[in-house]
């Protein structure tokens, strides 16, 4: 389970960074920062889908292992092409791994400035990911609310997530003055937007634990729930760091120059609050939810 753990949020991830920062350089960038930043981003997105393809690939090989209760089915092509044709999971994972390699096809080939294809199968290929685990537990129409719920809360998550980066290096940008203005507009429009998504974040999570669970995550009583109920202090401390951006920090970006200063803090601390986020996330989604 450890294994799997691992490999899930090193997954989990790399899917959110491609997604994310592809997202955010294409929707919030002018034009001239967005062919400035590009190369940087570029070689971000092609790591981060180089992992998402090898981590499919391994968490489809851990899967197998744990499904056969044999470390020796992992290697077994046999076994594995059981898996993929027989199962629930299988199914779903052959599309997944054909987004996957398609993604690193596109980070790789596609001309350096243009990100709709790359936003486009990261989107994809992310939202996927609500075919498996929990959410694929369930039939009937609260199955495909679960799905669709719980793909609507990976694509917010990953477009907050996986868009920090992008807007770190929009504060670098702030330091050349023919990008200053260029990089202050791009903030502000994912500061604006990033209030929008935070709250489908809560929204969904809030939905998805409904599905779930049907109770509140609250007392701590299994490891699930005690790990859950880290996750969402982890997320609330992340949610009050997004506040004082958007309304302490964005709103004095040309007057103050230590708001940029205490923004780049602030900004990598909410990516580590996130990454610890989604490792609790990797490690108790495969526990009982009871």
């Amino acid at each position: 389970m450890t294994l799997l753990a691992v490999c899930r949020f090193a997954h989990f991830m790399a899917a959110m960074l491609a997604f994310g920062s592809s997202a955010s350089l294409r929707l919030y960038a002018p034009a001239d920062l967005r062919q400035a930043l590009s190369p940087r981003v570029r070689r971000l997105a092609i790591a981060a889908s180089l992992v998402a393809l090898a981590t499919a690939i391994i968490w489809l090989a851990l899967e197998t292992a744990s499904m056969a209760d044999d470390w020796a089915a992992a290697a077994d092509p046999g076994a594995i092409a059981a898996v993929l044709t027989d199962t629930e999971f299988g199914r779903a994972w052959i599309a997944h791994l054909v987004l996957a390699a398609a993604l690193a096809g596109a980070a790789i080939f596609a001309p350096r400035d243009q990100w709709g294809a790359v936003t486009l199968l990261s989107g994809f290929m992310l939202a996927s990911l609500a075919l498996v685990g929990h959410a694929a537990m369930q039939a009937g129409f609260e199955g495909v609310l679960h799905r669709a719920n719980h793909a609507v809360h990976l694509l917010t998550t990953g477009a907050w997530l996986g868009g920090l980066l992008p807007f770190a290096l929009f504060l670098d940008a702030c330091g050349a003055n023919m990008l200053r203005n260029d990089a202050i507009a791009a903030m502000r429009r994912f500061s604006f937007w990033g209030q929008f998504v935070v709250a489908a974040i809560v929204a969904t999570g809030i939905v998805n634990i409904a599905l779930i669970s049907g109770k509140a995550p609250l007392p701590a009583t299994t490891p699930y729930r005690a790990l859950l109920d880290v996750k969402i202090g982890v997320v609330a401390v992340m949610i009050a760091f997004a506040l004082f951006n958007r309304f302490g920090l964005s709103t004095r970006l040309e007057q103050d120059a230590s708001a940029v200063a205490v923004l780049r803090m602030t900004c990598m601390t909410e990516v580590a609050l996130g990454m610890i986020a989604v490792a609790l996330v990797s490690l108790f989604a495969l526990l009982d939810p009871a």
